[in-house]
């Protein structure tokens, strides 16, 4: 079975996963909204063995199509399954605390927005939009860049990941990793273009150097971590009969736009000059630095800090000459 017959394989389990999903959180709401009875947990449980058996079915068949291919395995080790199980235990476990415990049943707004954070989060941790790239794009075929990755890749260590171009007409000079079961590095048509291959190096690098140091994984759990936990004090003091703690809502709203437009850009611009610094230590500094002015002068990225200060990326100027004085 070729590596195309497995993201195919893959693509279709990402699908289903996500289907089960949105059926699994509907069917909570629904259920959380009425009297609860014995025949609320058997609802949910049937959703829950249907689910089962559709994701035993479907690896079964495709376990059928190459025997020699550990296929069972592959689709098994499919995050997106495992969320559909962690899920529907949860859901099914909260439905019994809210018949039985009173201060749940209280509370069950504040499950159901739970709930409803843990459903995107779970949507996007299978990420949806790679399924949606690599259709819309082509493998890297230069063999010479391909092999410098491979070989940046071993320095790394880090397994080698699919690195594909976007076709983007001629616009946007970009380049971006996701990291999530799998590893991609995504570069833009019109970047290719306009880099020369040494430039094209050192993108990689960088890029690869996101990879290394976990910055996809980090961002996305700090992120949910701080959401959840200031959606939930927004809710409570909204709801709240106490006085101060209703009127600290304003208060947790404020905290919430502020990570959002200041912290979250600034953990990100940190990503930006440390992936450059890791990236330096294993290509020429020159192939950053002039990619980087080359992007800039193409795109006009802004070079005011106080005016980039939302941006995800620093000022180029910046990240130039922190990699001039960092030791490769």
């Amino acid at each position: 079975m070729t590596p195309a017959d497995k993201k195919q394989i893959l693509q279709k389990s990402a699908i289903l996963s996500n289907l089960s999903l949105i059926i699994i959180f509907f069917v909570y709401i629904i259920l959380s909204e009425i009297p609860f009875t014995v025949y609320t947990i058997l609802v949910m449980v049937s959703i829950i063995i249907i689910n089962s058996l559709l994701f035993m079915h479907f690896k079964d068949a495709m376990r059928d199509q190459e025997s020699d291919e550990n296929i069972f395995q592959y689709i098994t080790d499919d995050l997106s399954w495992r969320y559909v199980t962690y899920l529907s235990i949860f859901f099914l476990a909260m439905l019994i605390a809210q018949g039985y415990i009173k201060i749940v049943d209280t509370y069950s707004y504040l499950v159901i927005l739970n709930a409803f954070i843990i459903f995107i989060w779970s949507i996007s941790a299978n990420n949806p939009m790679v399924n949606i790239l690599v259709r819309k794009s082509e493998k890297l075929q230069d063999i010479y860049l391909n092999n410098e990755a491979a070989d940046l890749s071993t320095q790394m260590g880090i397994k080698e990941p699919e690195i594909y171009v976007i076709n983007t007409n001629g616009r946007i000079a970009n380049a971006f990793e996701i990291n999530k079961r799998e590893s991609y590095v995504f570069i833009t048509s019109y970047l290719m273009s306009i880099l020369n291959h040494d430039e094209i190096v050192g993108v990689l690098a960088h890029e690869l150097s996101h990879i290394k140091l976990g910055h996809n994984r980090k961002t996305t759990m700090v992120n949910f971590v701080v959401f959840i936990i200031m959606l939930n004090l927004i809710s409570l003091a909204i709801t709240s009969t106490n006085a101060l703690l209703f009127y600290l809502t304003p208060v947790f709203i404020i905290i919430l736009f502020l990570f959002i437009f200041l912290v979250s850009p600034a953990i990100k611009r940190h990503n930006e000059t440390e992936a450059d610094l890791n990236a330096v230590k294993y290509v020429n500094k020159d192939y950053l630095i002039n990619g980087l002015r080359r992007i800039a002068e193409t795109d006009k990225i802004p070079e005011n800090v106080m005016r980039s200060l939302s941006l995800d990326h620093p000022s180029t100027e910046k990240r130039i000459k922190l990699i001039e004085n960092s030791k490769s």
